[in-house]
């Protein structure tokens, strides 16, 4: 903490120390600032060590500056053109103080960025977890679907064998019935030739037996 406290203190000094036309009061001094520039004029005011002084005029030693709503003369060699030590240290303990405020902030938006983190990365795990779980089911679905495809498929397939069944068994039946027809015309001939047949057989019978008739006579 010293340490930050001393380089705090050289930045500011070297910040100041740019700065030519602010010279301030030495450390711990109390000096008069008078009406003119000779300790013959009447002291008009008292200015105390780390008081910033606007410098209007040089006149030997003698400075015209301005202070505290003032304006007067007072010996330069009373003056540095740095803060002193003890001012310093006050702006570098408001410095640090700002700093630390700023940290104690900066970690309280760390420890907030934290658990937005840990809310998002449980968030990405049941998106994760939701997304596999819509990919296996899209998965089944298309496997689903597949076998719809296919089932449609072997189904077609089978209508379409049944559709050709149908028409050879249509043919088989006309074929039956021709068979059918020319069985029947072919048996009316043949029993025809059969009766004939017989008829002739009739008369060849009836003719023979006549003539054993005759000749027993």
């Amino acid at each position: 903490m010293k340490q930050l406290i001393y380089i705090l203190v050289l930045s500011l000094l070297c910040i100041q120390g740019a700065n030519a036309e602010t010279l301030y009061i030495h450390d711990n001094l109390r000096v008069d600032m008078r009406s003119g520039p000779s300790l013959e004029y009447r002291i008009i005011s008292f200015l105390r060590s780390g008081t910033p002084l606007e410098v209007s005029k040089k006149s030997g030693n003698w400075l015209l500056v301005k202070a505290r709503g003032k304006q007067g003369w007072i010996e330069s060699q009373y003056t540095t053109d740095k803060p002193i030590a003890r001012n310093l240290l006050a702006q570098a303990e408001k410095e640090i103080s700002r700093l630390q405020a700023e940290n104690a902030n900066l970690k309280t938006e760390f420890a907030s960025t934290q658990q937005e983190l840990s809310g998002l990365k449980s968030d990405h795990k049941k998106i994760t977890s939701s997304t596999t779980q819509l990919q296996k089911e899209l998965d089944h679905i298309q496997q689903i679907s597949r076998n719809a495809m296919t089932t449609e498929a072997a189904y077609r397939q089978l209508q379409e064998e049944s559709e050709l069944l149908k028409v050879d068994l249509e043919k088989l039946k006309v074929e039956n019935v021709r068979l059918s027809e020319d069985n029947i015309a072919e048996g009316i001939q043949w029993g025809a030739a059969a009766v004939l047949l017989g008829v002739i057989l009739a008369w060849l019978i009836s003719k023979s037996t006549a003539k054993k008739r005759r000749s027993e006579w």
